[in-house]
């Protein structure tokens, strides 16, 4: 039986591919084989399964389970006794899973780069390059590419990452040395554009363009890697770097090209491992084989599901998965590149660019999203970039897939690790080119990042769970704007009942469908700082991030209070007076300066609705300070006219801590939500005098 580590894991027996088990008893071989012929103790297995804070007090039991399923899947593969025949034994202080080294390929792949070393070190050039080469045919992604995907992160991952591009690099060492500067001048490219500061790389990258006639090129990378390694780290090239790039400028003869001379050998042992499939292709697993690189502009797609509990999931569901995904994005005219564990990255505009990739990768992302949305047990999450990479497409009928490189990949994978499950997101320049059919908003403070909302115009495909109370939402609204004047509604209902799920379903029918744009300013109370809640909003509309520094906040602050239609002296009190809000100011511990405060806030929110439609929204208003409480109120009492509508969910307690809340007010309704149930009702909505003539109580 043979282990596949470079890649996802596989077994392979004579009869070919055995199905494995679920993620826990999937990680347990895997970290025995990393392990391979050495004893593991139970204590470092339970510690490489769990993280130190969520050991359950069953893993002992659930490491013992994973044991003995795998003692079943390896006696059932490969009869007792069998020659070469892996054995999982029980050894104190814990484990030991026998192998034959021949049959895993991470130590076939060490022995063949231990042997290419050798022979670079001796000065045999196309020996070096041979096994160099047929040990980085092994790799199929990254090592054990499931398992990483699904949360593990051992040092040994990493580690095995940074190998790889150190053999990677030997290689290349070893085909300049040959003279073919040529040949490998496209992965040289693609290497240095994905690890922009291994200089080493970059120096090989140089000296290839060099040979190749580019001499220009060859210094323009050196320029590069300089300017990147003061700006980001305020480092110098090393001196290796240095006098390469001297070298070229003066022509020294010792770079030209020279070969190796030829010198054959037997080739490398273990030819079982010679590949017997085409790997898979990885964002930074170039494509050893010849093909076509070109650095053009696409957009990307990665789409990460989460199916179930990891450890119930067959790898049956998760390939049934990724098929579907696959369909989708096919259907949309994108191309997957690579399919890693529960992870998709796909191109748009591969083969043929296209105005519109980026909303036809947006388009894509929003059918999974929907597609994926019945099923309570998977959870989709997606990302979508667009930029230059350089794709390199492999020739004739039977080419497998493209594979790429660029910063976009690299922006777009950390993006992902960031999206919370059911959202899409999308960059920077991915939201400039779709501004026309895209609904988005900003997704976080600290980035350019935009969470997509759903399509414009006629496309707008909305649905909803709360249709009637959404309905009754944006009736207020309308009548906020088209009376111009400010209103204030109370969303309550217990703990996990959907109020924050409704504001965002709100929110979301705001861009999609709304005919002339409505500002939106979200915040959530807590119980820290009384006047945290006031600094979001005004932070939100400012456009204030809180890595900015002091003065580039102040000058947002003053930018935005600039715009109000009010006298210049009373701007400018109002300035200073909203100064404290800002993520660098202090609030003051008296209650009259916190009021003056909160009164110049209320002032500048009324003053932007003139300007424009603006819905200001708190989350767990029951939670607010109450100076914060009593501001809410009295801007719905404000004798301007101004469409401002103020949302404000809260649990019920809310009503406990302040019984007259929005008692009285002309311009104030409660929304009650009700759990779910098989018949209506589940929502009451109580109006006060005036604001909705026709409504007095509403049961929807």
């Amino acid at each position: 039986m043979r282990f596949r580590l470079l890649g996802p894991l596989e077994a392979i027996s004579a009869d070919g591919p055995v199905a494995l088990g679920g993620t826990k008893q999937r990680a347990t071989l895997g970290y025995l084989l990393l392990n391979a012929n050495r004893v593991v103790a139970t204590s470092e297995l339970v510690e490489a399964l769990w993280e130190s804070e969520d050991v359950p007090a069953t893993a002992r039991k659930i490491l013992h389970n994973a044991i003995w399923g795998l003692r079943t899947i390896l006696s059932e593969n490969m009869g007792s006794g069998s020659p070469g025949a892996p054995e999982l034994v029980t050894k104190a202080p814990g484990y030991m899973l026998r192998v034959d080294p021949d049959d895993v390929d991470l130590l076939v792949f060490r022995r063949w780069v231990t042997a290419g070393r050798a022979e670079l070190a001796a000065g045999a050039a196309r020996d070096a390059s041979r096994w160099l080469r047929q040990g980085l045919d092994l790799w199929g992604g990254p090592l054990l590419a499931d398992l990483a995907e699904s949360g593990i992160s051992w040092p040994e991952l990493d580690a095995a990452r940074r190998d790889r591009l150190d053999v990677l690099e030997d290689l290349f060492e070893a085909e300049l040395e040959c003279g073919h500067h040529h040949s490998i001048l496209g992965e040289l490219t693609m290497m240095a554009e994905a690890e922009p500061w291994r200089e080493r790389a970059r120096g090989q990258l140089m000296l290839a363009l060099y040979r190749c006639g580019r001499q220009a090129d060859a210094l323009s990378v050196y320029e590069r890697v300089r300017s990147s390694l003061v700006e980001n780290l305020g480092l110098e090239p090393g001196h290796g770097l240095r006098t390469l790039q001297h070298a070229i400028l003066t022509h020294d003869p010792a770079l030209s090209a020279d070969s190796g001379g030829p010198r054959e050998s037997a080739g490398p042992p273990g030819a079982r491992w010679a590949p017997d499939r085409q790997p898979a292709l990885s964002p930074l697993a170039p494509s050893p084989q010849g093909g076509t690189s070109e650095r053009i502009p696409v957009s990307a797609l990665l789409v990460g599901l989460r199916l179930g509990s990891l450890d119930e999931v067959s790898p049956g569901e998760i390939e049934t998965a990724l098929h579907t995904v696959e369909d989708v994005i096919t259907r949309f005219g994108g191309t997957v590149v690579a399919a890693i564990g529960s992870l998709t990255l796909a191109l748009f505009g591969a083969e043929r660019p296209g105005e519109d990739d980026p909303e036809r990768a947006v388009r894509a992302a929003l059918a999974l999203r929907e597609r994926f949305s019945a099923d309570t047990q998977t959870a989709l999450r997606a990302a979508v970039t667009t930029g230059r990479a350089l794709v390199r497409l492999s020739p004739g009928p039977d080419a497998g897939r493209p594979s790429a490189v660029g910063t976009l990949l690299d922006d777009g994978r950390t993006m992902l690790g960031r999206v919370p499950d059911g959202e899409v997101w999308m960059s920077g320049a991915a939201r400039l080119a779709t501004t026309g059919s895209v609904a988005a908003k900003s997704a976080d403070d600290c980035s350019d990042a935009w969470q997509v909302l759903g399509l414009l115009g006629e496309q707008a495909a909305f649905r909803t769970d709360r249709e009637h109370e959404l309905g009754v939402l944006n009736g207020l609204l309308d009548w906020a704007r088209h009376s111009s004047v400010p209103h204030l509604v109370t969303v309550l209902g217990a703990p996990g009942v959907g109020k924050s799920h409704l504001l965002a379903e709100f929110e979301r029918s705001i861009a999609v469908q709304s005919p002339a744009p409505v500002r939106v300013l979200t915040a959530r109370a807590g119980g820290g700082e009384p006047l945290a809640v006031a600094g979001v909003i005004l932070s939100r509309y400012c456009g204030v991030l809180p890595r900015d520094a002091v003065e580039v906040a102040r000058a947002k602050l003053a930018a935005a209070v600039w715009r109000l239609p009010m006298a210049k002296a009373h701007r400018a009190q109002m300035y200073r007076n909203l100064l404290p809000l800002l993520p660098s100011g202090t609030s003051p511990a008296d209650p009259a300066g916190r009021g003056e405060i909160l009164h110049a806030w209320g002032e500048l929110l009324s003053a932007a609705a003139v300007l424009e439609p603006l819905v200001v929204v708190v989350d767990d208003a029951h939670r607010a300070a109450d100076a914060v409480l009593d501001r809410l109120e009295s801007l719905s009492d404000g004798a301007g006219t101004a469409p401002l509508l103020t949302i404000a969910t809260a649990r019920p307690e809310l009503l406990e801590r302040r019984p007259g809340w929005g008692g009285g007010k002309h311009r104030a309704s409660t929304l009650t939500l009700l759990p779910p149930q098989t018949t209506p009702p589940a929502t009451t909505l109580t109006s006060r005098p005036h604001p909705l003539p026709h409504i007095r109580r509403i049961a929807v």
